[in-house]
């Protein structure tokens, strides 16, 4: 069976995170440079020794991440993902957003577990690892989960909601002094990773409409991938001598969640209906004869 244009960039979009991700710990964590760079985003507490920052929005990021934190509240999330998938008929597409959550967070708690942060001789930096953030890759994979089932048409109305959310989220992790700045980067990567490699298989499931090829015209989005890597590293270079780094991790830290979103959302285009949709039926001998 060969594999289509859609399922190619799919897989070139997980290759592509997944490289991403490895360079994100090996420069961030295991690097004496990068270990700077996010004590400098993030400077260490005067008292107590944490890196929760001094400003007004602490108590605000605590109870964001307090509520987050709660399993129900997770838990009920992917039930709603996979109820809105027996709603709109998406069943299959609704079973692999269960599981980008699912792996996801499984994936981010491995990580954490087997990662070592080195000690290499930066001042104020710790050895405790944090790396990636359990809260953000949840937030993520949650968002990536309920795009892979909702309709086309209403796709933008939950992605830009949502993206917004993950960077709040994202946001306060950092502010609360929970996480470093590559530990937020970390996770919206590897759950990318994970998303694209399950929206892969979706589209190369048997029996089903395969995902609508996207345009051939990539320069859109390479101007806004080179745009925002750019933006990224000018403010990862300035903002500690411009005196506002909490401010430069958390704008960098949104623009890297707004460009994975926007990538999912061009990349994957579940089917309306499925096979066992009877009004599918009509269509499925024309989907195969592509195949």
């Amino acid at each position: 069976m060969n594999l289509e244009t859609p399922t190619l960039r799919l897989l070139a979009a997980a290759g592509a995170s997944a490289i991403a991700f490895g360079l994100t710990w090996l420069v961030f964590v295991r690097t004496a440079a990068g270990q700077v760079v996010d004590g400098r985003l993030l400077p260490r507490a005067d008292q107590g020794g944490g890196y929760a920052q001094d400003t007004v929005l602490y108590g605000p990021a605590a109870r964001v991440l307090g509520r987050f934190g709660n399993p129900l509240l997770i838990g009920a999330l992917v039930v709603a993902i996979v109820v809105l998938a027996l709603l709109v008929r998406r069943f299959r597409a609704g079973l692999a957003g269960a599981v980008v959550v699912v792996a996801s967070a499984g994936a981010a708690a491995l990580a954490k577990q087997e990662i070592a942060r080195p000690e290499l001789g930066v001042v104020d930096s710790s050895t405790h690892n944090s790396f990636p953030s359990g809260h953000v890759a949840l937030a993520a994979a949650l968002l990536l989960g309920f795009l892979l089932v909702v309709p086309a048409r209403f796709r933008w109305w939950v992605a830009v909601p949502g993206a917004t959310g993950v960077s709040v989220i994202a946001a306060a992790t950092m502010i609360a002094g929970w996480h470093r700045f590559s530990d937020v980067a970390g996770s919206v990567l590897l759950v990318a990773t994970v998303y694209f490699l399950v929206a892969s298989v979706l589209a190369r499931w048997p029996g089903r409409h395969e995902p609508a090829d996207p345009p051939d015209d990539w320069s859109g989005f390479l101007t806004l991938a080179i745009g925002l890597t750019l933006l990224m590293m000018a403010l990862l270079a300035i903002a500690p001598n411009a005196g506002l780094p909490l401010l430069a991790a958390i704008a960098t830290a949104g623009g890297l969640t707004i460009l994975v979103v926007w990538a999912a959302v061009y990349l994957t285009r579940p089917p309306d209906r499925e096979p066992d949709d009877p009004k599918s039926e009509a269509a499925t001998p024309m989907a195969t004869s592509r195949a």
